[in-house]
């Protein structure tokens, strides 16, 4: 009987412990992406500075604007999210900062050409 109870206490462990490893390994690889650009964006910014400092402004401007010209195509490839939650302040909010998006996007490309 004692051993059924130890038995049924640890495998409802392992099965807990299982679960929440689960959980915080998919959140942390969910977030590694975002992660990474703003990595990526922190060091191309770097280097605008130092060739800024360097008074190598023509360069500086060269590599922001692939920089923005990279970003507009991979934006351009996204696809807004589709939600099925039924929420309308979410899909408000989503249109808005879509809106935003390409209203920015236009922007971005004009600065660059």
């Amino acid at each position: 009987m004692k051993s059924t109870i130890i038995f049924s206490l640890f495998t409802l462990s392992i099965f807990v412990g299982g679960f929440f490893a689960g959980s915080y390994i998919g959140i942390a690889a969910g977030a590694t992406p975002a992660v990474n650009q703003i990595w990526a964006g922190a060091k191309e910014m770097q280097a605008a500075i130092i060739l800024i400092n360097e008074n190598d402004v023509d360069k500086a401007k060269t590599l922001l604007c692939n920089s923005i010209k990279t970003r507009l195509v991979i934006m351009n490839m996204a696809k807004p999210a589709q939600t099925t939650i039924a929420d309308r302040q979410l899909q408000e909010l989503e249109e808005f900062t879509y809106q935003r998006i390409n209203k920015d996007k236009r922007a971005l490309a004009e600065i660059c050409i």
